[in-house]
């Protein structure tokens, strides 16, 4: 039987997106399938910084994940001579993508989803109301197609394929912790240097401390999101190189792990009747670059979207973008564009733009779980 649902990526967006259906609509999750080009567990180039409401995501879905991580209270961000610290006990965790992708992928099984592991999505194809969806293993016929399938996305490409992307390039390195030249690890902090700025990067260097194969390690990258586009553009590499350097590490750029990662631009199209856009695949936002707990809520919205089509018949996704405008994520991403345009366009301090990101005036662990679900139940009522 074809599926009704059908799902192009199973990370942190597909999978939350199935547990949202499975959790609110589970007839409707029986009837989904996931489709995944990779088999797990699968590596991602990714820092691992699962922060901002993740923690209440999860816990919604009832999603307990227990994998080596490190939890980090302290965010010590530096421009130039100038530095902020935010500090708030466990704010942040520190994952491997190999692990907590792992990890949510079998929890979902445990639940019953349907996976397709190894099967790569190549087109579709509009049928009346209804999709011809092909893979380079068959055909299905589907009423939804959901891409939640990363920066790169084959499905956003196949919406919008005269649509140049909004793409920020960036670069990485895993390398064990040095006492001497690395206090991340030992102070369970987050470095963000935005001091490139005054080479033209608009973007920063950072340092995030993680456990690779229970070894102390740092996740050490650079990622410029070019939001000016017309600006003179930096030397990533130079400038990778030399942060390197100041820490004693002499890999050669040719071992150095690049990927780009997409942010999102209220002109770009999430939505086309049948289809729509989840995660990485619609944008996350240009101004820190938080993606896995944007992707986690890209998976509610997106999951309550299939759902309301199911109940009116209805697969225009018209009101998808206005969905993701009111939820917390469009919120978030709406507020962090506009200091991304500030910052990068040298019109505000870039510790300025992190004191609004990071407070100074700490909010208890309790009091932003309360928050966030109130958030959660005025956006369903609304």
């Amino acid at each position: 039987m074809d599926p009704k649902v059908i799902i192009v990526g199973a990370g942190p967006a597909g999978i939350s997106t199935w547990l949202h259906l499975q959790k609110h609509a589970p007839e409707l999750a029986n009837h989904t399938l996931v489709i995944d080009k990779a088999v797990f567990p699968r590596d991602k180039l990714c820092a691992g910084g699962v922060g901002g409401w993740s923690a209440d995501v999860l816990r919604g879905l009832a999603v307990d994940i227990d994998i080596p991580s490190v939890f980090v209270s302290d965010v010590d961000l530096k421009f130039g001579n100038e530095g902020y610290r935010f500090h708030q006990p466990n704010f942040f965790r520190v994952v491997h993508r190999f692990d907590f992708d792992h990890a949510l992928v079998k929890n979902a099984l445990s639940r019953g989803l349907e996976l397709h592991q190894d099967e790569t999505f190549l087109d579709a194809l509009r049928e009346k109301n209804k999709l011809i969806v092909k893979t380079n293993r068959t055909e299905y016929s589907a009423k939804a197609l959901l891409g939640a399938d990363g920066a790169l996305s084959v499905v956003s490409r196949k919406m919008m394929p005269s649509r140049r992307p909004h793409l920020a390039q960036t670069i990485q390195i895993y390398a064990k912790a040095d006492a001497q030249f690395d206090t991340e690890f030992h102070e369970k902090m987050i470095s963000i240097d935005f001091s490139p700025f005054k080479e033209g990067l608009q973007g920063y260097l950072w340092h995030f401390p993680c456990l690779i194969g229970g070894t102390p390690s740092i996740a050490h990258g650079i990622v410029d999101f070019r939001i000016h586009r017309g600006r003179p553009k930096a030397d990533m590499k130079k400038i990778f190189s030399l942060e390197l350097q100041s820490r004693n590490i002499h890999m050669k750029p040719k071992l150095w792990s690049s990927k780009p990662i997409r942010w999102f631009s209220k002109r770009d199209i999430v939505s086309q009747p049948n289809m729509l856009l989840v995660g990485d695949a619609a944008g996350i936002e240009p101004a820190f670059g938080g993606g896995i707990h944007l992707s986690l809520s890209y998976g509610e919205v997106a999951a309550w979207a299939v759902i309301d089509a199911f109940e009116n018949n209805n697969f225009s996704f018209r009101d998808y973008g206005k969905r993701l405008r009111s939820h917390l994520v469009g919120e978030w991403i709406t507020k962090c564009t506009r200091l991304a345009l500030e910052m990068y366009g040298d019109r505000m301090n870039p510790l300025d733009a992190a004191r609004e990101v990071f407070p100074e005036s700490r909010i208890p662990p309790e009091l932003l779980s309360q928050i966030a679900s109130e958030l959660e139940k005025a956006w369903r009522n609304s």
